[in-house]
Protein backbone atom coordinates (compact mmCIF):
# COMPACT_ATOMS: atom_id res chain seq x y z
CA UNK A 1 0.00 0.00 0.00
CA UNK A 2 1.11 3.12 -0.95
CA UNK A 3 1.38 5.90 1.66
CA UNK A 4 1.93 9.71 1.08
CA UNK A 5 3.42 12.04 3.76
CA UNK A 6 6.36 14.95 3.92
CA UNK A 7 9.39 15.05 5.82
CA UNK A 8 10.51 18.31 6.54
CA UNK A 9 14.16 19.03 7.13
CA UNK A 10 15.53 20.89 9.67
CA UNK A 11 19.26 20.89 7.86
CA UNK A 12 20.51 21.63 4.87
CA UNK A 13 18.95 25.19 4.13
CA UNK A 14 19.59 24.90 0.66
CA UNK A 15 19.26 22.27 -2.33
CA UNK A 16 22.28 21.43 -4.72
CA UNK A 17 23.18 19.00 -7.10
CA UNK A 18 25.02 16.88 -4.80
CA UNK A 19 22.04 16.38 -2.44
CA UNK A 20 19.51 15.28 -5.38
CA UNK A 21 21.63 12.67 -6.22
CA UNK A 22 22.15 11.92 -2.29
CA UNK A 23 18.79 11.49 -1.77
CA UNK A 24 18.42 9.32 -4.90
CA UNK A 25 21.20 7.07 -3.74
CA UNK A 26 20.10 6.27 0.15
CA UNK A 27 17.23 4.84 -2.06
CA UNK A 28 14.41 7.54 -1.89
CA UNK A 29 13.63 7.67 -5.52
CA UNK A 30 10.48 7.84 -4.37
CA UNK A 31 9.93 11.44 -3.24
CA UNK A 32 10.24 14.71 -4.41
CA UNK A 33 12.84 17.14 -2.76
CA UNK A 34 11.34 21.10 -2.61
CA UNK A 35 11.82 23.92 -0.88
CA UNK A 36 9.55 26.55 0.69
CA UNK A 37 10.34 29.60 2.78
CA UNK A 38 13.72 28.57 3.30
CA UNK A 39 12.99 25.10 4.41
CA UNK A 40 13.65 21.83 2.72
CA UNK A 41 11.26 18.54 2.69
CA UNK A 42 10.72 16.01 0.56
CA UNK A 43 7.08 14.34 -0.49
CA UNK A 44 7.17 10.62 -0.32
CA UNK A 45 4.81 8.36 -1.44
CA UNK A 46 6.17 5.01 0.03
CA UNK A 47 5.13 1.62 -0.75
CA UNK A 48 4.52 -0.20 2.78
CA UNK A 49 2.31 -2.29 5.21
CA UNK A 50 1.44 0.94 7.34
CA UNK A 51 2.05 4.03 7.30
CA UNK A 52 3.91 4.07 10.73
CA UNK A 53 6.58 1.95 8.73
CA UNK A 54 6.56 4.09 5.77
CA UNK A 55 7.48 6.97 7.97
CA UNK A 56 9.95 5.10 9.69
CA UNK A 57 11.85 3.77 6.69
CA UNK A 58 11.79 6.94 5.37
CA UNK A 59 13.33 8.58 8.22
CA UNK A 60 16.42 5.77 8.56
CA UNK A 61 16.91 6.49 4.68
CA UNK A 62 17.48 10.43 4.67
CA UNK A 63 19.02 10.50 8.19
CA UNK A 64 21.73 8.54 6.10
CA UNK A 65 22.63 11.35 4.48
CA UNK A 66 25.58 13.11 5.95
CA UNK A 67 24.18 16.35 7.30
CA UNK A 68 20.83 15.54 6.80
CA UNK A 69 18.21 15.73 9.70
CA UNK A 70 14.47 15.28 9.67
CA UNK A 71 12.60 18.02 12.10
CA UNK A 72 8.93 16.46 11.63
CA UNK A 73 6.56 15.03 9.68
CA UNK A 74 3.81 16.47 8.21
CA UNK A 75 0.95 16.80 7.66
CA UNK A 76 0.50 18.69 10.44
CA UNK A 77 -0.70 17.62 13.90
CA UNK A 78 -1.05 21.29 15.36
CA UNK A 79 -4.42 22.84 13.92
CA UNK A 80 -6.85 25.72 14.31
CA UNK A 81 -10.19 25.95 14.20
CA UNK A 82 -10.59 26.36 10.55
CA UNK A 83 -8.15 23.58 9.89
CA UNK A 84 -10.20 21.27 12.11
CA UNK A 85 -12.77 22.28 10.00
CA UNK A 86 -11.66 21.40 6.97
CA UNK A 87 -10.68 18.34 8.26
CA UNK A 88 -14.17 17.33 9.68
CA UNK A 89 -15.65 18.58 6.63
CA UNK A 90 -17.75 20.63 8.61
CA UNK A 91 -18.28 24.85 8.83
CA UNK A 92 -15.79 26.77 11.12
CA UNK A 93 -19.05 28.18 13.28
CA UNK A 94 -20.19 24.57 13.53
CA UNK A 95 -16.60 23.73 14.80
CA UNK A 96 -16.50 26.87 17.20
CA UNK A 97 -20.01 25.39 18.80
CA UNK A 98 -18.69 21.81 19.16
CA UNK A 99 -15.35 23.03 21.02
CA UNK A 100 -17.52 26.06 23.32
CA UNK A 101 -19.70 22.88 24.35
CA UNK A 102 -22.48 24.78 22.86
CA UNK A 103 -23.30 21.54 20.73
CA UNK A 104 -22.38 18.25 20.48
CA UNK A 105 -21.49 16.17 23.10
CA UNK A 106 -19.14 18.12 25.12
CA UNK A 107 -15.88 17.41 26.76
CA UNK A 108 -14.00 18.31 24.05
CA UNK A 109 -9.93 18.51 24.15
CA UNK A 110 -8.21 21.65 25.32
CA UNK A 111 -6.38 24.14 23.07
CA UNK A 112 -3.19 24.64 23.71
CA UNK A 113 -3.21 28.01 22.97
CA UNK A 114 -5.32 30.80 23.48
CA UNK A 115 -6.22 30.43 27.40
CA UNK A 116 -3.02 33.15 27.58
CA UNK A 117 -5.62 35.64 25.80
CA UNK A 118 -4.22 35.06 22.30
CA UNK A 119 -7.19 35.02 19.41
CA UNK A 120 -5.06 31.89 17.53
CA UNK A 121 -6.10 28.62 19.50
CA UNK A 122 -4.59 25.49 18.21
CA UNK A 123 -5.38 21.98 18.83
CA UNK A 124 -3.47 18.69 18.74
CA UNK A 125 -4.93 16.92 15.59
CA UNK A 126 -4.52 13.26 17.14
CA UNK A 127 -6.19 14.31 20.73
CA UNK A 128 -9.44 15.98 18.29
CA UNK A 129 -9.55 12.52 16.37
CA UNK A 130 -9.47 10.48 19.43
CA UNK A 131 -12.62 12.97 20.74
CA UNK A 132 -14.55 12.50 17.22
CA UNK A 133 -14.04 8.97 17.07
CA UNK A 134 -15.35 8.77 20.80
CA UNK A 135 -18.37 9.90 20.31
CA UNK A 136 -19.22 9.24 16.14
CA UNK A 137 -18.45 12.11 14.51
CA UNK A 138 -17.39 12.09 10.94
CA UNK A 139 -14.29 12.89 9.72
CA UNK A 140 -12.47 13.08 6.19
CA UNK A 141 -9.28 12.88 7.44
CA UNK A 142 -8.33 10.16 10.51
CA UNK A 143 -5.56 7.79 8.79
CA UNK A 144 -1.90 8.39 10.47
CA UNK A 145 -2.79 11.09 12.57
CA UNK A 146 -1.28 8.87 16.36
CA UNK A 147 1.25 7.84 14.27
CA UNK A 148 2.31 11.14 13.07
CA UNK A 149 2.12 12.42 16.58
CA UNK A 150 4.46 10.00 18.10
CA UNK A 151 6.67 10.31 15.48
CA UNK A 152 6.88 13.93 15.73
CA UNK A 153 6.93 13.61 19.52
CA UNK A 154 10.26 10.79 19.34
CA UNK A 155 11.85 13.61 16.21
CA UNK A 156 11.64 16.33 19.12
CA UNK A 157 12.81 14.59 21.89
CA UNK A 158 15.89 13.48 20.23
CA UNK A 159 16.46 16.90 18.64
CA UNK A 160 16.44 18.88 22.06
CA UNK A 161 17.41 16.66 24.56
CA UNK A 162 20.68 14.80 25.47
CA UNK A 163 20.63 10.88 26.20
CA UNK A 164 20.58 11.28 29.72
CA UNK A 165 17.70 13.89 29.54
CA UNK A 166 15.77 11.52 27.24
CA UNK A 167 15.95 8.78 30.03
CA UNK A 168 14.95 11.29 32.29
CA UNK A 169 11.87 12.64 30.15
CA UNK A 170 10.54 8.78 29.56
CA UNK A 171 11.23 7.88 33.43
CA UNK A 172 9.08 10.63 34.34
CA UNK A 173 6.50 10.54 32.00
CA UNK A 174 5.94 6.37 32.17
CA UNK A 175 4.84 4.11 29.90
CA UNK A 176 1.64 5.35 28.08
CA UNK A 177 0.07 1.82 27.26
CA UNK A 178 1.10 2.06 23.00
CA UNK A 179 -0.36 -0.24 20.86
CA UNK A 180 1.91 -3.31 20.41
CA UNK A 181 4.75 -3.00 17.53
CA UNK A 182 3.61 0.91 17.15
CA UNK A 183 6.51 2.16 20.00
CA UNK A 184 8.29 4.81 18.26
CA UNK A 185 10.84 5.42 21.04
CA UNK A 186 11.28 3.73 23.95
CA UNK A 187 9.21 3.46 27.20
CA UNK A 188 10.70 4.16 30.87
CA UNK A 189 10.48 0.19 31.15
CA UNK A 190 12.32 -0.49 28.10
CA UNK A 191 15.08 1.73 29.50
CA UNK A 192 14.99 0.07 32.91
CA UNK A 193 15.44 -3.17 31.02
CA UNK A 194 17.95 -1.72 28.74
CA UNK A 195 19.97 -0.87 32.20
CA UNK A 196 19.33 -4.58 33.70
CA UNK A 197 20.97 -6.41 30.37
CA UNK A 198 23.77 -4.23 30.67
CA UNK A 199 24.67 -5.25 34.70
Amino acid sequence: MNHTFTLVLAAPRTIDPALEEAVFEVGCDDAALGIRGGTLYLEFDRDAATLLKAILSAIRDVQRIPGVRVAHVEPDELVTGAGIARRMGRSRESVRLLAEGSRGPGGGPQPLTGASGRRIRLWRWSEVLEWIEQHGLETRVSTGAREIAAVNGALALTRHADPKARAAILEAIGPAAPSPGNSVFPTAHDLAGQRRARR
